[in-house]
Parts: structure tokens; sequence; C-alpha cells
């Protein structure tokens, strides 16, 4: 049996930073060990702050079939009152892909999930929620790693997921908050 020959290369020296080049390189197309930071702002749910935190930990009827084309295997440890450890799996380029993260949950103004396995561990996403009168507002951010995708391929990946996941929730969320409002204020 023959065995292919590699190559090893050494790698390059890099200047030392001032921190003035911290921004992302929008040449670079190979996986970057750096953190790429990028934000999606101001999308809506039509409804108080509270329904949509309720929609999100609470509901057991809509939520949970809200993400089914795209997320499997969903196991939820509690480490504590604010803390969750998940296992799940992400379809990703036509694959399912492990994950493991833990997420902190500061009801009503932050969620913050933090990739511990899978191609994009160390990456962590912050989602704050925002009233904004009858509607609540969120600001998603990622803090993102990958160690197989460019930073430019990493924040269109994202910016996709982010929007799909939005996409996936909102019929669900609709019929949620009907019932939910529904409840909380029967005609008399």
């Amino acid at each position: 049996m023959t065995r292919k020959s590699t190559r090893s290369r050494a790698k390059p020296k890099r200047k030392k930073s001032n921190g003035a080049s911290a921004a992302v390189r929008k040449t670079n197309t190979r996986p970057s060990p750096d953190m790429t930071y990028f934000e999606d702002r101001e999308s809506f749910y039509d409804a108080p702050i509270e329904t949509v935190w309720d929609f999100m930990q609470k509901d057991e009827e809509f939520h949970p079939k809200a993400h089914a084309p795209s997320l499997r295997n969903m196991q939820d440890e509690r480490l504590s009152e604010v803390t969750s450890l998940l296992r799940y799996e992400v379809q990703d380029g036509g694959r399912w892909r492990k994950y493991v993260a833990r997420l902190t949950e500061i009801r009503p103004a932050v969620r913050v999930l933090e990739v511990l396995e899978g191609p994009t561990a160390g990456s962590t996403t912050v989602h704050l929620y925002i009233p904004r009168g009858k509607r609540t507002a969120v600001h998603v951010r990622g803090y993102m790693h990958s160690s197989e995708l460019s930073p430019d391929e990493l924040r269109r990946r994202y910016l996709r997921t982010w929007a799909r996941a939005y996409q996936e929730d909102l019929p669900y969320f609709r019929r949620f908050a009907r019932k939910h409002l529904a409840g909380k204020n029967p005609k008399p």
C-alpha cells in the first residue's frame, strides 16, 4: 500500500498589531481563528415582551414545532435558574451537525448562547429584547468563530440562519400570541 506524502508548510509570520487592524479582513477566504463580529438589528414581534418570553421559555405547543426543519434531537439540561446545557443537531450545508451549547436567559432582557462543541465552538450569540410598546424588538449580536468558514462566509451563513429562525418562529409565534393574549383578556 502506498502512502501519499504530505508536506508541512510553515505558517507565515504575522506582524504585531496595535489593535487598529482588529476589523475583519474582507479579502480573507480561509477559516480564521480570529473572532468575527456582526449583528442584525430591529426584528420585531408584534406582542409585548412578556408574551415573547413566554413563547420561548414556556410554550410546549407551538415553539417546539417552529424549528423542526432545521433542528433535531434537542436535549436541555438545567444547570441553574438561568442557565441550561443544550445538546442538539442543526442542518448545516445539507448535513446534520452536532452541537453542545450553554444558554443563559435573563428574563426579559437577554439570551446568551455560547457554543462549546461543534464547528463554531467558541462562538457567542447575544439576543437583546427591547420593549417597544405593544411590540418587542430583537437585536442579535454574534461573536463568531469557525474552524471551517472564512469571516465573510461565517457572517453570510449566520445572518441567513438568524433570518430563517425568525421566519420559522413567526407563524407559530402568531398562533401562540393569539391564544396567550386571549387567555389573559377573556371577553366578558
